[in-house]
């Protein structure tokens, strides 16, 4: 989706600017209003298996991005399909902050049991620490045991 990668890129040029010295800078940024409107409009239209390589790259970063406010993986949430089919992208995506939305994410949705926990047990051998908590805490609250 062309409107959501050209926000991303906006955003991009921002962030090179912005002050990033402290925990929560991105929520600086002016317009994720409109970014949370065309990310919202990919997940509940296009299946994530019909994105390219670079909207799915983006669409990970500006999720990554989207820390503090947790909107974008609310969206995921609200659409299970798309955040398992997202979920398996993200295990090696290198930014920690999508990887541990992901693993949060997981263990909100309701459905298929054994592919969260094939998908939460890949984030539980993360490098990041925080990301393994996140995992560890959805098992938990699934019910599920390894």
């Amino acid at each position: 989706m062309y409107e959501l990668l050209l926000e991303i890129k906006t955003f991009r040029d921002w962030a090179i600017t912005a002050d990033q010295s402290f925990g929560e800078w991105e929520t600086e940024y002016f317009h994720w209003d409109k970014i949370y409107h065309f990310a919202s409009q990919l997940i509940e239209n296009i299946a994530v298996e019909r994105w390219s390589s670079e909207l799915l790259n983006e669409f990970l970063y500006i999720l990554a991005r989207d820390n503090e406010c947790e909107i974008i993986i609310d969206t995921l949430i609200e659409n299970p399909h798309q955040l398992l089919s997202i979920a398996e992208h993200s295990v090696s995506f290198p930014d920690h902050d999508t990887r541990w939305q992901i693993a949060y994410g997981l263990g909100e949705i309701k459905e298929n049991g054994q592919e969260i926990k094939k998908l939460l047990k890949k984030f539980l051998y993360d490098e990041e620490e925080y990301v393994r908590r996140r995992a560890t805490f959805s098992l938990g609250k699934k019910g599920l045991k390894l």
